[in-house]
């Protein structure tokens, strides 16, 4: 029975298996391991296809048999010792470590959704400012009258804009409700992104609300929302990625004047004005026009720096990881030096990259969607920060101290054959610890088991001139 002019799909779905699966295999051994492998699959097929017994069944078995080629790929690589000593000195080598900080910090932005805390930092709204009141009295920080706010627009001279709002109260599972003045989203700066600004009367939503509530349906603005028992309006949707007070889905009820309950204010000043001269006018008018005595009781909050107090934060921890560090790996100014600038600047650029990923992830992880960006209302700028800072800076800088020990002086790799050398017990005449060798033979690492009182320095680095490097070099 004559072969048939094309090979069946089969085959060549079994000579693909083989290809992908010989990327596995070594580079001097993979044409061979092929060309045995497809040799295999074409005598089973001209043998089946001569004994008609080419069928369905034998079709799946040969494909089914063919994916035992990344087995014994694998079991080729493994036993392989040259393509390990190459995957042992790459994972030794200073690149290594950037390029696993960097999956590190990629594999971070990728659970966070884009790392969203922290795009935040880049979001200031300059010259922003909220206002509220703290009783000089005691007590906790609440809201200001609503007839204040209106007073503050009308007579003062120091403030470019100014808004009242109402944040209710949360409700698991459902949006903030912002009761807002029409001029709210004129003293923030913020356009819509579908329909138009309400004056009165009508709900704004935020971008996550729009998704959860509409389902982003575009035409959504002009449709009614019941809210709050309420039916409304919806005139407009704010732009993706936009919030201001929270991170949870908000809706924003529009009311021309707020009358009842406390409202907090947000605020533009005029440039050039600072916090003590708004403060000063804004005390006077509360006093002559509302008759409200306020003095060293209103409290301010710049956008800008309540974004940037996890920053703030940030630094204190590692300044206090900075302290520790020398007094545990008991660091001698007199054996710093400044020549060895690639070994500097190695040790500067690893723990920059891993106290940024750190910085990003514990910021990630302690920022709840449902906290209140208003005074100290945000968890996420409070103890629980702190702690992580502080553990994760003492953590990055503890690793990178000890992963630059452990480093070639020379090349930067990691030392490698570790060799106990002599007998704990004889401190007094002899020397007890453990040698590693850099793999290209650039020098000896001396590492005591325990330090004795009389040796000043514990370790001992003894460069090896060009002579010893034949014994210890990997490419020769």
């Amino acid at each position: 029975m004559p072969s048939p002019a094309r090979r069946p799909l089969a085959v060549v779905l079994s000579d693909w298996i083989v290809a992908v699966a010989a990327l596995l295999t070594p580079k001097a051994q993979r044409s061979d391991w092929k060309r045995e492998w497809r040799a295999e699959i074409w005598h089973r097929w001209q043998f089946l296809w001569h004994a008609r017994m080419w069928s369905r069944h034998e079709k799946l078995a040969l494909v089914r048999g063919t994916l035992g080629a990344f087995q014994d790929a694998a079991w080729l690589l493994k036993s392989h010792e040259a393509f390990w000593q190459d995957v042992r000195e790459w994972a030794r080598s200073p690149f290594t470590c950037f390029g696993a900080l960097g999956v590190l910090l990629l594999v971070t932005t990728m659970l966070s959704g884009g790392l969203p805390a922290t795009r935040e930092l880049l979001s200031a709204r300059s010259n922003l400012l909220f206002i509220w009141i703290h009783p000089s009295g005691g007590g906790h920080d609440k809201g200001l009258p609503p007839d204040l706010v209106p007073a503050w627009e009308r007579y003062s001279r120091q403030v470019a804009k100014v808004a009242a709002f109402q944040i209710g109260r949360a409700v698991a599972d459902q949006p903030l409700l912002v009761t807002v003045q029409p001029e709210f989203f004129d003293v923030i700066g913020v356009k819509p992104a579908l329909g138009t600004l309400p004056r009165q009367g009508a709900v704004v939503l935020d971008d996550r609300a729009w998704r959860s509530l509409t389902h982003a349906n575009p035409a959504a603005a002009g449709s009614s929302l019941k809210v709050g028992g309420d039916s409304h309006k919806i005139a407009a949707v704010l732009p993706p990625n936009f919030w201001i007070l929270s991170r949870q889905p908000t809706v924003y009820v529009v009311q021309r004047e707020i009358t009842k309950g406390l409202v907090f204010a947000v605020a533009r000043p005029k440039p050039g004005v600072t916090q003590r001269q708004l403060d000063k006018e804004l005390v006077r008018i509360a006093q002559e026009v509302c008759y409200y005595f306020l003095d060293s009781q209103l409290r301010y909050a710049a956008w800008t720096n309540v974004l940037l107090t996890p920053l703030r934060l940030f630094g204190i921890a590692v300044a206090l990881a900075g302290l520790m560090a020398p007094l545990v790996f008991r660091f001698r100014l007199r054996a710093f030096r400044l020549a060895a600038t690639r070994r500097t600047l190695f040790f500067i650029a690893k723990a920059t990259l891993a106290l940024a990923w750190v910085f990003a992830a514990c910021l990630e992880l302690s920022r709840s969607e449902s906290a209140i960006l208003l005074g100290s209302k945000d968890p996420g700028d409070g103890p629980f920060l702190v702690w992580l800072y502080i553990l994760g800076a003492m953590g990055v800088l503890f690793w990178a101290v000890a992963d630059q020990r452990a480093r070639c002086r020379v090349c930067l790799r990691l030392l490698a054959f570790p060799v106990r050398v002599g007998c704990p017990g004889c401190l007094l005449l002899d020397w007890s610890g453990t040698e590693l060798f850099c793999s290209e033979g650039h020098g000896i690492l001396h590492v005591p088991h325990m330090a004795p009182s009389w040796d000043e320095e514990d370790e001992r680095w003894i460069s090896l001139d060009e002579s010893w490097q034949g014994l210890f070099a990997s490419g020769k």
